[in-house]
């Protein structure tokens, strides 16, 4: 049996699940990253620099999946339980499988609109969704 991945959302508790998405298309945009910062110190009449580490910068995920249902009206209720349930400026926690035993947990927040592909949606939508990952401590 194969191994699928599982994409999970969770509260900022990091135990309450909120939402799983389904149907995840690779790749993942922005995932694995750690975004590195530091400043550079340097002057004209000196040889090299000093680096300070400052940590990671915020970054963003972006997950494109599938919405996938019998009929319209079922499909209509999936988009809106997205929308609805992924609020934007909200804690969470973005688990993603790394294999069947291990996974990444990241701090997110949604901040811009669930872009939902403009097609002729019957039984699937296809959509959009941009975490900012490292945007709360």
């Amino acid at each position: 049996m194969s191994f699928i991945p599982t994409f999970n959302l969770y509260a900022e508790d990091g135990v309450t699940l909120v939402y799983q998405f389904e149907h995840i298309l690779p790749p993942i945009i922005g995932w694995p990253s750690d975004n590195p910062s530091s400043v550079e110190l340097s002057n004209s009449r000196a040889s090299g620099s000093i680096i300070i580490p400052e940590g990671n910068k915020s970054y963003d995920i972006i997950l494109k999946g599938i919405l996938l249902a019998d009929d319209y009206t079922a499909l209509t209720v999936k988009i809106f339980a997205l929308r609805d349930t992924v609020l934007a400026n909200t804690r969470y926690i973005l688990t993603l499988d790394k294999s069947s035993t291990t996974y990444d947990s990241i701090k997110v927040m949604r901040l811009i609109d669930i872009d939902l592909d403009n097609s002729k949606r019957i039984n699937n939508q296809r959509y959009t969704i941009t975490l900012k990952a490292l945007s709360w401590s």
